[in-house]
């Protein structure tokens, strides 16, 4: 459905906003505390170009310590049918609880969905026992190509 560009884990520098924020987006399971997820050229509801670039950076606080964490990227349809389009483990990623990161990603929408709507999920897990930590989506149009 999408291709996975490219990826890196960072702790969150104050200001370092590229992306403008996903609202709304919604909690969909973990124990973690969910900032804010923000897309590139999103300020709102998001309307994705196919073959467009767009970075995205997702802020959470861990509730626990992980010595790795993996991330997982899903596109869901109107029927329930979810796709994985992105699952990886993070590099560097070891967190302790109290503390502020931030995962990003690139994604590139192709032309597979033109003119649907798909729920755009993303889920930040342990490594090791695959718990869910964080688990954020939101509503997402994927355009049609003129």
């Amino acid at each position: 459905m999408q291709k996975f560009v490219a990826m890196l884990f960072a702790l969150v520098a104050i200001g370092a906003v590229n992306a403008g924020v996903v609202d709304p987006a919604y909690r969909c399971g973990g124990l973690a505390t969910q900032l804010q997820l923000r897309i590139s050229d999103c300020d709102g509801y998001c309307r994705l170009m196919p073959g467009t670039l767009y970075n995205c950076e997702n802020d959470f606080m861990p509730s626990s310590a992980a010595a790795s964490l993996s991330l997982r990227v899903e596109i869901c349809m109107n029927a329930g049918f979810c796709t994985v389009i992105i699952n990886t483990e993070l590099p560097n990623s070891s967190v302790q609880p109290g503390f502020v990161y931030t995962a990003k990603y690139s994604i590139v929408p192709n032309d597979v969905l033109s003119g649907s709507t798909v729920e755009f999920r993303a889920s930040i897990l342990h490594t090791d026992n695959l718990r869910v930590e964080v688990c954020v989506s939101a509503d997402v149009d994927i355009l049609t190509l003129p």
